[in-house]
């Protein structure tokens, strides 16, 4: 048995073993994180680091390794935890690493939004560093501006709530510019990932579109026809989604923008945009005005205050585009300018900056355009930016929301996209988003293009509104105040031109649109056309002059001529503090529906109902209306305005029909009939006295109408019979039209084969004429 004093001496020396076996454990770890950290295989560096801290390491230098470790991670939800390891690390031993170390801590701090352990880390670097290095002086004064600036934001953050877009589009890859069609219903975006043998990365655009229940559908793969040595992303959307601007370059190429266009199979070959791209320089993102008439973009070409700077190039009256112009150094700083996106309203223009009164990194930045001078850019604020990259900033056209992606800290990956609600003083913008269907009589779309002209400046609105040829929907972003002519041509009928008045409207409008065509036959021969339109909208003018003061009234009007920021219209309704009025505008700006789910079957109050026949022997050219558009010339029929015809023909209708014509009533029992031989259709001359008799109540009487009626026996085959009972009741109709009784005046009614068997054959070969008054005259 051993002795009391042996046990002691045992335990001792296997308390030195056990110490000496630790310490040696500890020394081995930090040796191969070290070997790991060296050959840059961070990831793995930091498991073997933080193993040697929780087995008791004080070394500095372990402390060291794993924050720049941490550091080095492009992940910023991980390489923000690297700041404890560097402040442990220079608290331990500061003069044993390289002085940019404080420099690194302080931006570590910065992108974890610690702006006060930030500023204390790169005051201590500022008493070491080397002042005699300019850009180490220059970087140090840039980076003092942006933690004065990230201060000053995160110190007072907008009330916004930022929503991460969630795992259906985010993952643990990068994903940015997301671009937005301007209802909302289309978003496509850029991924980054690598390629399916995990070598290289490569970008592949994604699209997510909306069910119909408004829920974003699982995002699919944009096949787009393009070299394989090319990436491709996204770099701007049509207002209706149906054109798409893209981003292609590649390692032997600086990269250019091209246009495609969807179609039923797909989307279509990318087409250079020639007007901006350049062949030795980067040309990255584009935006186009509502109107189609001016495009900005960003460029690193010669002639710019920075690196990327925002131009613009402008489509002359001519059709053709001009020169590409530098926004000025008001818009682009001595950094980099990018993402341009101008929205629909044509004036207000947001872009990406790591300039300007940055926060750090990137950040989104607003400007407005006041007559031919930029606004000062202004920095969207916190939470939209962070200390970190926040960039590629869409809006959709009522103003309401707002997309960016960003690498802020608690994303899913790298890179994510994000979305936010826009504060209700500038969520409305006065803008109308018409959205329409143009259909047949059998609901089916028709093929159509579309023109749009402003009546007052003649000018044309020429950007991408013609209809899907798969399911006939359009959509059109006009401002307000405007009275345009939509000059419209469906194939298989004649051009019509449609009057859209856009009202003086301080607020989002929308208009929903539903035009049918019919074909006009009498007795199978195609004689005119009837349209329909109508129209449904949300129109709360009236309601909200009701609910605001009169001071906030007569602002209104100065915003129409802009003489006050519409910003600032939108402070003073919130001012007022009237909830209704409040959230009638909020519901109205949140109301963004397909043309599809409108009910048009159903006439309310807020529905305009107009339709018009058109005949065409009154539509020559005398009768047409001549349109010129961008030198075309276009002969139309006569316009319709539809708010001016849905007011007369609901004034028709709430009025009791009271026979007022001008006529003898006892002229409507004038009746009577042409028979005709078997088999032919020549009318014998002996009925023509008795037309003739017709004919001159009709010359004399504008209000009288006359109604042709064809019929035939059962004599031969029914096809055979229908035939010539046409050309019969033709013949009769010719007699009419051919001496000045327009189609408009002459109802035909065909009846086909007479199936009672006591009328003679004889007397079923014949046409029906009487007079009617075109006043009560049911079609």
């Amino acid at each position: 048995m051993l002795q009391p004093k042996q046990c002691f001496l045992l335990l001792f020396a296997w308390a030195i073993m056990a110490g000496g076996a630790m310490a040696q454990s500890v020394s081995s770890l930090e040796s191969k994180a070290e070997k790991l950290f060296r050959t840059r295989q961070y990831e793995e560096a930091i498991g073997i680091y933080q193993q040697a801290v929780e087995k008791g390491s004080e070394n500095p230098k372990t402390f060291y390794g794993l924050g720049m470790s941490y550091f080095s991670l492009a992940d910023v939800n991980q390489r923000v935890k690297g700041a404890e390891s560097l402040q442990k690390a220079l608290d331990l031993d500061a003069g044993r690493f390289p002085k940019w170390t404080y420099l690194n801590l302080a931006k570590l701090y910065h992108l974890n939004e610690q702006i006060p352990q930030a500023e204390k880390a790169l005051a201590a670097y500022e008493q070491v560093m080397d002042r005699r290095d300019p850009k180490a002086v220059q970087e140090v004064q840039a980076f003092k501006k942006a933690l004065k600036n990230a201060k000053k934001y995160i110190g007072k953050p907008r009330k916004i709530a930022v929503h991460d877009f969630g795992f259906q589009v985010n993952s643990e890859h990068v994903e940015y510019n997301p671009v937005v069609s301007a209802d909302e219903a289309i978003i496509a975006y850029t991924v980054l990932h690598p390629d399916e043998k995990g070598r290289e990365m490569v970008e592949q655009i994604m699209m997510t579109t909306k069910d119909g229940m408004g829920n974003w559908k699982h995002p699919e793969k944009v096949e787009i026809e393009t070299n394989a040595r090319f990436n491709v992303g996204t770099a701007g959307i049509s207002p209706d989604g149906e054109q798409m601007l893209i981003y292609m370059g590649g390692a032997s190429n600086t990269g250019d923008i091209y246009e495609v266009l969807r179609t039923e199979s797909g989307w279509t070959k990318p087409k250079a945009m020639n007007m901006v791209n350049t062949s030795r320089f980067h040309e990255t993102t584009l935006s186009i005005t509502s109107d189609g008439k001016t495009i900005y973009f960003a460029s690193d070409r010669p002639g710019g205050y920075g690196g990327m700077d925002i131009w613009k190039v402008e489509k002359g009256q001519n059709g053709k585009w001009g020169q590409p112009k530098n926004l000025g150094p008001k818009i682009n700083s001595p950094a980099n300018e990018d993402a341009p996106f101008i929205h629909p309203d044509n004036i207000t223009l947001f872009f990406t900056s790591d300039g300007h009164e940055t926060m750090g990194g990137n950040d989104i930045f607003r400007s407005v355009l006041r007559g031919k001078e930029w606004t000062k850019p202004e920095n969207m604020g916190y939470p939209i930016n962070t200390p970190a990259d926040d960039s590629y900033f869409t809006l959709i056209a009522d103003g309401s929301k707002g997309y960016f992606s960003s690498n802020r800290k608690g994303g899913q990956g790298l890179q994510d996209i994000y979305y936010f609600d826009m504060p209700e003083q500038e969520a409305n913008i006065p803008l109308t988003m018409l959205k329409g269907k143009i259909v047949g009589e059998d609901g089916k779309p028709i093929k159509t293009s579309i023109k749009m002209v402003n009546r007052k400046t003649q000018e044309s609105v020429d950007f991408v509104y013609d209809p899907n040829p798969n399911t006939g929907n359009f959509l059109i972003i006009l401002p307000p105040g405007q009275n345009y002519d939509m000059i419209i041509e469906s194939e298989g009928f004649m051009p019509y031109t449609i009057n859209v008045n856009i009202p003086n409207q301080t607020y989002f409008y929308e208009l929903y649109q539903m035009i049918q065509l019919k074909s006009i036959k009498q007795f199978g021969v195609l004689v005119g056309q009837e349209v329909s339109v109508k129209n449904k909208f949300y129109d709360v003018e009236q309601e909200v002059n009701s609910m605001i003061d009169q001071k906030l009234f007569k602002e209104s009007q100065l915003v129409q001529n802009d003489s006050l920021d519409m910003y600032e219209m939108m402070d003073l309704i919130v001012a007022s503090e009237d909830e209704v009025a409040m959230d009638y505008l909020l519901d109205l700006a949140f109301k963004v529906k397909p043309v599809d789910l409108i009910n048009f079957d159903q006439e309310t109050e807020k529905m305009e109902v107009a339709k018009r026949r058109y005949f065409f022997d009154e539509s020559t050219t005398e009768h047409l209306e001549r349109k010129v558009v961008d030198g075309q010339e276009i002969f139309t029929l006569p316009t319709l305005s539809v708010a001016e015809e849905s007011k007369k023909q609901k004034a028709q209708k709430a009025q009791p029909k009271v026979l007022q014509s001008t006529f003898e009533a006892s002229l409507l029992n004038k009746q009577h009939q042409v028979f005709f031989q078997v088999g032919s259709s020549e009318m014998e001359d002996k009925y023509k006295p008795e037309l003739q008799s017709l004919l001159e109540d009709l010359m004399k009487y504008e209000d009288l109408g006359i109604e042709i009626s064809g019929h035939a026996s059962q004599d031969g085959d029914a096809a055979t019979n229908e035939k010539l009972s046409n050309e019969r009741a033709i013949e009769v109709l010719n007699f009419f039209n051919h001496k000045g009784v327009v189609r408009r005046r002459i109802k035909a009614k065909g009846y086909g084969v007479i199936q009672d068997e006591q009328v003679s054959k004889e007397q079923a070969r014949r046409v029906d004429i009487r007079l009617v008054d075109l006043k009560t005259y049911e079609n």
